[in-house]
This record gives structure tokens, C-alpha cells and sequence, in this order.
């Protein structure tokens, strides 16, 4: 059953990938060894490869589907059934054939998301509007920050993202089915109503135009969930809304669709849709796309990504650095050869720089992690030696996300000589310096042999 539903996949693909791959893509996918899938039946249909919501219809969704496509969970049948009653297990199809890929979407039962580790739920980071006695969520957006975030909701107060990251940092919301939360000061909770998008939106920028305090914002980057979920007509009646924003100089959709498995869903409606918005208004149109390995710069996704930047719709690559996707704390040759070619496809294949790599906000797996030695170090080696690359693989910056209100802060191999830290019995602290002042706190689990010392960090500095 595993072998013929893969195959019928793969042979489906390879025929509209032959429909619609163009010979100068198929010349760039040939001189960076990317695989172009050769077709076994030329009588299979191939045109519902292209379609989006067949794609999301075929997802793994279920244990029984989950045991077909991967023998390796065999006999853990009850406990994956008991994890299933509240996890939202989402593998999608081109995801499903990526040998080394797939890694980032398969379930870990017993690994718990974190709540809120990039704080976008804190009560000082929240914009909020009350109506008949509810609290409606706007945006969230950190003090001082110049952009908005505003998470939207795919219906029934749910934020429905079918990509099914196992490691996202919004996991209680994606993959729980949790409502979004204010999060206030004193630690208590209070669950908050999402409204649909285009009264969301409608009500920020009603806030954005007549609130002094924030008058300095001129960026909004929309996320989920996943935002491209919403049909071209809502995407329609949202960037009329956004027109009306004053201050708007740089509109930006946060996305794992286009390398994570639903390129298709870039269709030509939804491109011209984002160019004749930027056209009419001046305002600059970005996508923060969500991807982690070589293997999701796919054929597909080539297509369609070149689609985009031809469009000029910039893409900006984010990264979450993740173990066993990404990221071996105990293999950091294996590290570094996956990140090395990840970098380079994005700047020869789709012809972008990469834009952030982002340290994990969430364990991957149990006694599993990233540590911000091991990942400063793998970026020493990489990006900041100079040494075998061209700084046109290089991302912006090395982040470590915190839900502090200070928020980010970009670290490099000179970041060691800032870092206090402490090696505790089962944890690591650290402090460190943020440029808007003060220190922040940062705490991991310890790893034998890569921060259960603290010499450890001497040692990187003289490497």
C-alpha cells in the first residue's frame, strides 16, 4: 500500500511537471542537481498535481493513514490514537515524498508546544478592541516595534494552518486547536475571540489611523496559521481595507505554502491581485516564506517562486534551525552541509538571499533541541569566516526570538563575548546584553558535551 500510493503520486506529479516545467527550469534544476521526477505511466492523470485543495484532500490526517506511508510507527498505534484526539496531523503530499524533508511534519507524541515562546500573546503586545462585551483580537505588536502582526483566523475563532509543522512555535493554536490568548501580567489567562479577516483588518486600521501611538508603524506581516488558506476573494477585500491605512509602506504575508508543500496555491489570480494593490497604492508587497531544507526547493516550488520574483514580489526566506530536520547538535558536519546547500539553492535557484535563520522556539523531540552555541557556531563556520561562500548565501541575520518585550535579538560569533553563563543541574543560563538595553534572560535544557560546561564557550571563542 505504501509503495503504490507513492508511486501513483510521483508518477502523477512527474506528468504535470512535464506539462509545466519550462526548459530554462528544467536547465536550472539540472545544473543544481535538483531531481525532476521521470514518469512510469503516461496515462495517468497529472492535472490534479496542480490543484491545491487536491493536495490538501490527500493529506496523512489520520493513524491509519500515518501507518500506511510510515511502517516505523508500528506498534505505537494506541498511543499515536490517544495523541491524535488532540493534535491536528497534517502531512501534505509533496511533503510526503521528500525522503529527509518529511522530517519536520512527523508527530512526536509526549513533546508539549510551548504556550507562547515568541510572546505574541502578552498582554503589553496585544491590540485589542471590545465590542458587546468581547474582546476582539487586532494585532499583536511589540512595544516600539514600526510593524504590526496581526494572526489571522481561518473561521469558528480557530487559527487552521494545513501544512503541519510538528515543531510550530504557534503549536497550541495550529496543531491543539487552542484559542488565542491574553496572556496579562499577573499570569493569568483570558481567551480572546479572532474576528473573520476582513473585519480584523477593517478594525486595526481604524486603530492604526486615529491612535497617536502609532503613528511610527508603516509594516504589517500577516501570519496564521496559514494565511494563504483564505480565498483570493477575502485576500481581495483585506488589501481594500489595508489601502486605507495612512501610514502603510510595506505590506508582508508570513507563508510555509509556497516551499512547505502548497506552491500551487499561488495562482495567477492571487499574484496579479498582490501587483495590482502595490501598483495602485506604492506599497511594497514581500512574502516571509517558511522553509527548513534543501529538499523543499522543489520543482513546484521553483515554478512558482520564480512566478512571484518575476512579479516583483520579494521573498524573504525564514528558517527555523530544528532537530532531526535541520539541525544535529551531535552532527554539526551534517548541519552544516544541509544549511550550506539550503543557502546556496536559494541564491542560485530562486535567486534570493535568505532572510533570517531562527533559533527553535520549540523542542522538537524529547532531550532534543538547538542549542545557541551550537547554532552560533555552525553560523561562525558558515557566514561570519567568509571562508568557501559569497555573501550572496548569507541571511541577514541569526535570531533568537523572545517574549520579552524588547523582543528579537540578532546574534553572531562576536555574541560570545557578550554571553554570560551559568550551568545549572538539568538547565543553562545565560544572559545577554540587547541593544535596546539591559540584559535578557535565556534558559535551555543541558546537553552532555555541548553546553555542560561553561568553558565550553571559551573554547568557541578561540575556534
Amino acid at each position: 500500500m505504501k509503495k503504490s500510493i507513492r508511486q501513483n503520486w510521483e508518477n502523477n506529479r512527474a506528468i504535470w511537471l512535464k506539462n509545466n516545467l519550462s526548459a530554462d527550469l528544467i536547465k536550472l534544476c539540472q545544473r543544481n542537481d535538483i531531481e525532476i521526477p521521470k514518469m512510469v505511466n503516461p496515462d495517468s492523470d497529472g492535472n490534479r498535481w496542480g490543484n491545491w485543495q487536491w493536495h490538501i484532500k490527500n493529506r496523512v490526517t489520520t493513524v491509519s493513514d500515518l501507518l500506511k506511508l510510515h511502517p516505523e510507527y508500528v506498534g505505537q498505534e494506541k498511543a499515536l490514537a490517544r495523541w491524535l484526539e488532540s493534535y491536528d496531523l497534517s502531512i501534505l503530499p509533496l511533503n510526503q515524498i521528500q525522503p529527509n524533508g518529511i522530517n519536520k511534519f512527523l508527530p512526536h507524541p509526549g513533546v508539549i508546544s510551548e504556550i507562547d515562546p515568541y510572546g505574541v500573546q502578552q498582554e503589553h503586545a496585544l491590540i485589542l478592541r471590545e465590542r458587546d462585551n468581547q474582546k476582539y483580537y487586532l494585532s499583536t505588536r511589540k512595544p516600539g516595534y514600526a510593524t504590526f502582526l496581526p494572526i489571522i483566523g481561518g473561521g469558528a475563532n480557530r487559527v487552521y494552518c494545513p501544512i503541519g509543522c510538528a515543531g510550530c512555535y504557534r503549536g497550541p493554536q495550529t496543531r491543539f486547536n487552542e484559542p488565542l490568548r491574553n496572556i496579562k501580567e499577573d499570569g493569568s489567562i483570558e481567551n480572546i475571540i479572532i474576528p473573520n479577516p476582513v473585519d480584523q483588518i477593517r478594525w486595526l486600521v481604524e486603530e492604526w489611523n486615529s491612535n497617536q501611538e502609532f503613528k511610527n508603524v508603516y509594516d504589517i506581516l500577516i501570519s496564521g496559521g496559514e494565511p494563504m488558506m483564505l480565498s483570493n476573494s477575502v485576500w481581495k477585500l483585506m488589501l481594500m481595507e489595508l489601502e486605507k491605512a495612512t501610514n502603510l509602506r510595506s505590506f508582508r504575508i508570513c507563508t510555509g505554502a509556497l516551499f512547505l508543500g502548497l506552491p500551487f496555491r499561488f495562482d495567477e489570480e492571487f499574484i496579479n491581485l498582490l501587483t495590482d494593490f502595490r501598483n495602485r497604492t506604492g506599497i511594497q508587497v514581500k512574502l516571509s516564506v517558511h522553509i527548513s531544507h534543501p529538499e523543499n526547493i522543489t520543482p513546484e516550488a521553483i515554478i512558482y517562486a520564480r512566478r512571484l520574483v518575476s512579479a516583483g514580489i520579494e521573498l524573504l526566506p525564514q528558517c527555523p534551525l530544528e532537530a532531526g530536520v535541520n539541525f544535529w547538535m551531535n552532527d554539526l558536519e551534517k548541519t552544516e552541509q544541509t544549511l550550506r546547500r539550503l543557502d546556496l539553492l536559494l541564491a542560485t535557484v530562486i535567486g534570493v538571499r535568505g532572510y533570517k535563520w531562527i533559533i527553535d522556539m520549540q523542542r522538537r523531540r524529547v532531550n532534543e533541541g538547538v542549542s545557541i552555541l551550537s547554532a552560533i557556531e555552525v553560523w561562525r563556520r558558515l557566514h561570519d569566516c567568509h571562508q568557501g561562500e559569497s555573501d550572496i548565501t548569507r541571511p541577514t541575520s541569526l535570531a533568537l526570538f523572545f517574549p520579552h518585550e524588547l523582543g528579537n535579538l540578532n546574534l553572531s560569533f562576536h555574541s560570545l563575548w557578550a554571553i554570560k553563563m551559568e550551568v545549572a543541574k538539568d538547565v543553562v543560563k545565560y544572559q545577554i546584553p540587547h541593544p535596546a538595553g539591559g540584559w535578557l534572560n535565556y534558559e535551555e535544557p543541558l546537553w552532555k558535551e555541548v553546553n555542560d560546561d561553561e568553558k565550553i564557550l571559551e573554547k568557541l571563542r578561540n575556534s
